[in-house]
């Protein structure tokens, strides 16, 4: 699959058969994510596979968009180490978040990301992970093959905005009323 095939492809898949995920598989995902760019190469994440039911079904109560992971095979928590740029960490967890959730989709496994908040669930998914002091657990992703609607990918997610809408060259237009 290239690449832009994968990006235009990629659904938030929250309905998963209970079909295992082997751990060579999980392996190659963080092998390859891993080489994604991150802020002076601080590399900030480290990354804990949980499978057990109870860890899942409490991750699922520790953010507002997080229910998929109680019914996941296998979640992978993002575990942010401490550092001054928090802006940076967030950008670069999300950039090694988008890239596990490619090559998953490549090997037919569907995904969603759950950021967990408030503060307090950050803490209290550290605490459940055995995180290292100072360190938090941002976002967690979860992993299944996909049923239902999820299993295919099918056309482009309805309600995107079209290209000449969203590339300006040079400034924005004079007009910005013109945007949405």
């Amino acid at each position: 699959m290239r690449v832009d095939q994968a990006v235009r492809s990629l659904r938030a898949t929250r309905t998963y058969a209970p079909t295992p995920i082997d751990d060579e598989r999980v392996g190659r995902w963080v092998d390859a994510a891993r080489w994604c760019g991150s802020s002076k190469n601080s590399q900030p994440w480290r990354f804990v596979a949980v499978r057990d039911r109870e860890s899942l079904r409490r991750l699922s109560g520790m953010g507002d968009f997080a229910r998929h992971l109680s019914t996941c095979q296998l979640a992978l928590v993002l575990v942010a180490a401490p550092g001054p740029y928090p802006f940076s960490r967030a950008f670069d967890l999300g950039r090694v978040a988008q890239s596990l959730m490619l090559l998953a989709h490549e090997d037919g496994v569907g995904s969603c990301v759950a950021v967990l908040e408030p503060r307090a669930n950050l803490i209290a998914a550290g605490g459940l992970v055995r995180a290292p002091e100072g360190w938090s657990a941002e976002l967690a992703i979860g992993f299944g093959h996909p049923v239902g609607e999820n299993a295919s990918s099918g056309p482009s997610p309805r309600g995107r905005l079209p290209t000449a809408e969203l590339l300006f060259w040079e400034t924005f237009p004079a007009r910005h009323d013109a945007l949405r």
